[in-house]
């Protein structure tokens, strides 16, 4: 008898996202999509008497320069169109504020944060990078503005693939002010990620997750991803448990946890997801409908439930009625015994197919069931189209042609 079965060797691929762009921070300190200074330059007005100071052990003192006559109002204005992602009208403000000989070093300071800004809204990261450096080299905001400026530098380093530069701009930071606030602890996370140095961005980001009582989920993911590639599924799966619990419509995260179940030798848990997911209408395409049959084809006692999510997806035009789609379709039914099933998949993945392979599957099968002439017909249409085993093809039609050698005597 001939086997039909070859192992399939499927892994479900966790859909990770690496490639997160890093915000630079706002003023009050969270990590969002937009950026602004802090105080928006209220200090170019009449001040408050009683300013509260966000670094306030800094080893730095509020220098004692403020913004020249007239030039105020180009500040609040250039900060304004920042604001309003109008960011080349923002970059030509501050250029003509830079080119004006009486721009004095705050004047200066303040058009190179906003510019900076402008470009992280462009995300020309290095621009970001350059500007904000020229800011801090000018050494005029106070505090308050001059050390998120830092703060914005390094996010702008780290987001420009410049990982450790990043991190050095942040401890810098975290030494002048002598204060090291927990959200440093995932900037260092996205950091060390970046740097594919996983066992530090794991250490890093736990302790941003843990330090939260909302947590980043870009953060969770770069978490999820660092026990992934450690190879700690464990703790991979903890991460995504909480990331599905706070997202259960989140497609990816729920790859991302059936993945690290598989990873973990629990392929009914990656199998009980996917399909979750599936009830609910969240696999909209191929490879998702793909991923849970052959999950479910590849665990003993499970084809029929392959069998079931095959034709669900070719019923709702998600599967495509190709070669491989048939001969899993094939394989699943020869082993749940519906051989009149099979056979007929074998024959649309042969009609399909370019090679040879699926009707070779198709001749097994006639020959299994000695139906000789249909097994012959089909092993020789394997021929002609190309398999990766002719011998095998060539038995078949030997054996169907009752032309098979005898065992010679013993001498």
């Amino acid at each position: 008898m001939y086997s039909l079965r070859n192992p399939r060797g499927f892994v479900l691929t966790a859909i990770i996202a690496a490639a997160l762009a890093v915000p630079l921070a706002h003023a009050q300190d969270d990590l969002g999509d937009e950026v602004k200074s802090t105080d928006k330059h209220d200090l170019v007005k009449k001040r408050p008497v009683k300013v509260v100071q966000m670094y306030p052990d800094a080893t730095r003192k509020d220098p004692d320069i403020q913004a020249t006559p007239g030039m105020a109002k180009n500040i609040m204005q250039m900060h304004a169109l920042v604001d309003a992602k109008n960011n080349d009208e923002a970059i030509a403000l501050g250029e003509k504020m830079l080119a004006d000989p009486k721009a004095n070093h705050f004047d200066r300071a303040a058009a190179y944060q906003g510019i900076g800004y402008a470009n992280f809204g462009k995300h020309d990261y290095a621009k970001t990078a350059e500007n904000l450096q020229d800011c801090l080299t000018e050494n005029a905001l106070p505090n308050n503005d001059h050390y998120q400026t830092m703060l914005n530098l390094a996010l702008a380093q780290i987001a420009g693939n410049q990982a450790d530069t990043g991190l050095a701009t942040l401890n810098r930071l975290a030494a002048e002010t002598k204060l090291d606030k927990p959200e440093y602890n995932g900037i260092r996370g996205r950091a060390s990620f970046a740097k594919k140095d996983y066992a530090s961005a794991a250490q890093a980001l736990q302790k941003s997750v843990d330090a939260s009582a909302k947590p980043d989920q870009g953060e969770q993911q770069m978490l999820f991803a660092s026990y992934f590639e450690l190879k700690q599924p464990e703790r991979a799966a903890k991460v995504a448990q909480d990331i599905v619990h706070a997202h259960p419509d989140d497609k990816a995260a729920i790859l991302n946890l059936a993945a690290v179940y598989q990873q973990a030798g629990q392929p009914d848990k990656a199998a009980a997801q996917l399909d979750d997911a599936r009830k609910r209408g969240l696999l909209t395409d191929a490879k998702d409908y793909r991923g849970l049959y052959v999950l479910y084809s590849n665990i003993k006692g499970r084809e029929k439930d392959s069998i079931a999510v095959i034709n669900e997806g070719l019923q709702k035009g998600i599967l495509q009625p190709n070669a491989e789609v048939y001969t899993a379709l094939a394989e699943d039914y020869y082993f749940t015994n519906q051989t009149a099933l099979a056979i007929d998949a074998y024959r649309k993945a042969d009609a399909a197919s370019t090679d040879g392979e699926a009707a070779l599957n198709l001749a097994k099968v006639y020959n299994n069931q000695n139906q000789a002439a249909e097994a012959r017909a089909a092993a020789e249409r394997a021929l002609q189209k190309g398999v990766k085993n002719p011998s095998e093809a060539r038995g078949i039609i030997e054996r169907a042609s009752g032309v098979a050698k005898k065992p010679g005597k013993k001498k």
